[in-house]
Parts: structure tokens; C-alpha cells; sequence
């Protein structure tokens, strides 16, 4: 076992490096993983606005409309200068300025509906557009009132009541899915750890065994082809395993158990495990082309960021166009991914064939990527 005894003296030579690499993947996953539940719970909220307001209207309206922005923005006294109007607009310390004139009610009552108010906004501003938007519903609805003979102070009591009704926002998936668990956040991102892992703390190994005057003299030995090359693929499996049990323990310590101690739980453990078994073919056929520390790291950011960006880890596969989709397929992480969200509607393992055909299909490239590994390298030796 001298090739699998050197293996690991490399590797240990690297163990500094590998750690940090570890520790730096290890908390983007936590972190990510953690934050996207509650961004996505918190994805909706009531926007509140900074208006300066002015009301110099006498009668009921003015006082109406006022209280019903204050509800729900922040007024404040509208500046008096046009400098000062400006200068707090362009500090965005003020969204909007209304000026509630002094016949404002009066007008109203006769009929009158447009211009009445004077608004001041930022061209262009969503903001406004909100403010906006409100105010037109508030006076449309005291104006339906109006029109079916209520009095002002009637008109504005039921105003108010139908304008406090809040509707109910919920968000639906594409697909009608449920909103996904933290164990799948967690998940999703293990492709990018584990394709720059292995091809860093693999390809430091494989790149000294490619050292031409080594490889002389590994030819020269006693040792069969077969035999150092079944000690070099032992080798790359136990640091696979080992890499792949860290960020199980770590799943154990930070999902909940509910879901790591259940079905999803397990067929998500299957998942990284055929995955990691994939980045580590990817790693022994990249080791092949790299002739330094450099390229190698290149190849790191090449494969993972690639993988990750296109298979739909950093970019939800529905948001890609249907070209984009297709040359996906060709990647496997874009089928580690699909497992991944099937995973989180599946009942039973009688009903997980979607997810068993993404198994096979990122065990085939592993086994493509191995054989032309196997291939590129028999090659070298012959040249």
C-alpha cells in the first residue's frame, strides 16, 4: 500500500489548506442555508412611506385624508423652501410632499376631481407611485359615497372601514410545491463544495504522482499500472468519504431533525453521497490537465462556479429560458438539483422515480468522467 501511504502524505502536507477550504464552504452552506427560509417568509411586507404633508384645507376631507396616510406612512411637515423641498427629496429623507389645499372639501363636494391636490415627487419614483395610488383609492372610494347620496362625514366613516380591510398575501410556486424546508438550502449548495473540495484537495495529490521524474520512476517499479492506480482511486474515495461524513455531521448539527431523520432526509443523504462520488470523477479527470497549483485553482472556480450557475444551484431552474434548460441537462448538478426539489414533494419511495432517474443519470457522468479520466491518463504514461 506504498501509493495509498504516499496519498495521504500528501494530503497531510495540504491539511492546512484543506481545513480553511472547509471551513470557508462549510459556512456559505450554513449561512445560505439558514437565511433563505425566513427571506422567503419575509419576501412581503407593508411598505411605509415619509410624506411631507401640508393641509390647509378647512373642511372634513383634508383631516381624512390625512389620518388615512398617516396610518400607514410617516408625515412629516413638508419643507417651506424650494432649496430645502430639494435637498430632502434628493436625501431621500422625504418620499413625497402633498399639499391638501385651502378649498380642497369644497370642491370635492361640488364635483370637481382633477388637480386638486398639489404633489411633489422624484420623476420616475416607485415610491410615489405608491403614495399615489393610495391617495386616488381613498378619494375614489369617498367619492362612490358621495355619488349614492351619503353625506361627507357618512361617506368618509365608510370609507375608512372598507380601506382598514387587509388582503391576505400568500405565495404560490410554479409547480404548487410547499415552501421548502431548510434541509434543502442546506442540500442545494453542496455541489459547489464539492466539486472545488475535491478538485483542490484531490488534484495537490494527483499533480505530485504527474511529476515527471516521479512518474519515471513509478513506471520503472515492480508495482503493476492496474495495481497504483487501484491505490491512488482507494485513496481519492477515502478522502471523498471523509469530506462527504464532515458535511453530513454538520447537516445533523445544523437541519432540523424532523427532516434529516425522515424520508427526505435520507433520500437527500443519497443525493450528496452519488454527487460526491461525481465531483470526485470530475476532480481525478481535471487533475490530469493541470500542470500547477495555479491552474488548478482556475480549474476549481471554472467547474464549480459552471456547475452551480448553470445546473441551477446559485439560479433557480425555473428562471431559466428553455434554451438555457436544455444545455443545462449536459451538467450534473442541474439533475442533482432536480432530485433535490423532488425530494421535497415525496411521499413515499414508491413514488420517488423522478428522483431515483436524477440518481442514475449523475452516476452515468460519473462513470463518463472516470473512463475519460482512466483514458486521458493511460495516454500521458504512453507519451
Amino acid at each position: 500500500m506504498q501509493v495509498f501511504k504516499a496519498f495521504f502524505k500528501i494530503t497531510r502536507k495540504n491539511m492546512a489548506a484543506n481545513i480553511i477550504f472547509v471551513l470557508i464552504y462549510l459556512g456559505i452552506t450554513i449561512v445560505v442555508s439558514s437565511a433563505m427560509p425566513e427571506q422567503m417568509e419575509q419576501a412581503f411586507s407593508k411598505t411605509s412611506l415619509n410624506i411631507g404633508l401640508e393641509n390647509q384645507d378647512e373642511g372634513q376631507l383634508g383631516d381624512a385624508l390625512s389620518k388615512y396616510l398617516g396610518d400607514n406612512n410617516q408625515l412629516k411637515e413638508a419643507p417651506e423652501g424650494k432649496k430645502e423641498l430639494q435637498d430632502a427629496m434628493y436625501y431621500q429623507e422625504i418620499d413625497y410632499v402633498l399639499v391638501i389645499p385651502k378649498d380642497f372639501t369644497e370642491k370635492f363636494m361640488a364635483g370637481e376631481r382633477e388637480d386638486l391636490l398639489q404633489g411633489t415627487i422624484v420623476p420616475g419614483s416607485v415610491s410615489a407611485s405608491l403614495v399615489q395610488n393610495e391617495i386616488e383609492g381613498f378619494l375614489k372610494t369617498v367619492s362612490m359615497y358621495l355619488e349614492t347620496g351619503f353625506e361627507m362625514d357618512r361617506a368618509l366613516e365608510f370609507a375608512a372601514q372598507d380601506l382598514e380591510q387587509e388582503a391576505k398575501v400568500a405565495f404560490l410556486d410554479g409547480d404548487g410545491e410547499q415552501e421548502f424546508e431548510g434541509g434543502y438550502y442546506f442540500f442545494n449548495y453542496l455541489p459547489y463544495v464539492f466539486t472545488c473540495m475535491m478538485i483542490l484537495g484531490i488534484g495537490f495529490v494527483l499533480r505530485a504522482f504527474g511529476n515527471k521524474d516521479l512518474s519515471a520512476r513509478n513506471k520503472c517499479s515492480a508495482m503493476p499500472f492496474l495495481k497504483q492506480n487501484a491505490q491512488m482511486i482507494l485513496g481519492c474515495l477515502v478522502f471523498m468519504t471523509a469530506v462527504y461524513l464532515i458535511f453530513m455531521v454538520m447537516a445533523c448539527v445544523f437541519v432540523e431533525h424532523d427532516y434529516m431523520f425522515s424520508l427526505k432526509g435520507a433520500l437527500s443523504v443519497v443525493n450528496a453521497l452519488i454527487f460526491s462520488i461525481c465531483a470526485l470523477s470530475v476532480a481525478w479527470l481535471v487533475a490530469q490537465f493541470a500542470k500547477s497549483v495555479v491552474v488548478l485553482n482556475a480549474f476549481s472556480n471554472l467547474f464549480g462556479l459552471s456547475f452551480c450557475f448553470l445546473g441551477g444551484v446559485f439560479i433557480p431552474v425555473d428562471m431559466m429560458s428553455e434554451g438555457t434548460r436544455q444545455v443545462a441537462k449536459f451538467v450534473p448538478s442541474y439533475w442533482y438539483v432536480v432530485a433535490n426539489r423532488e425530494i421535497q414533494k415525496t411521499a413515499g419511495f414508491s413514488s420517488a422515480g423522478r428522483v431515483y432517474q436524477s440518481y442514475l443519470i449523475v452516476l452515468m457522468f460519473a462513470a463518463a468522467f472516470l473512463v475519460i479520466g482512466l483514458f486521458v491518463k493511460r495516454m500521458k504514461l504512453r507519451t
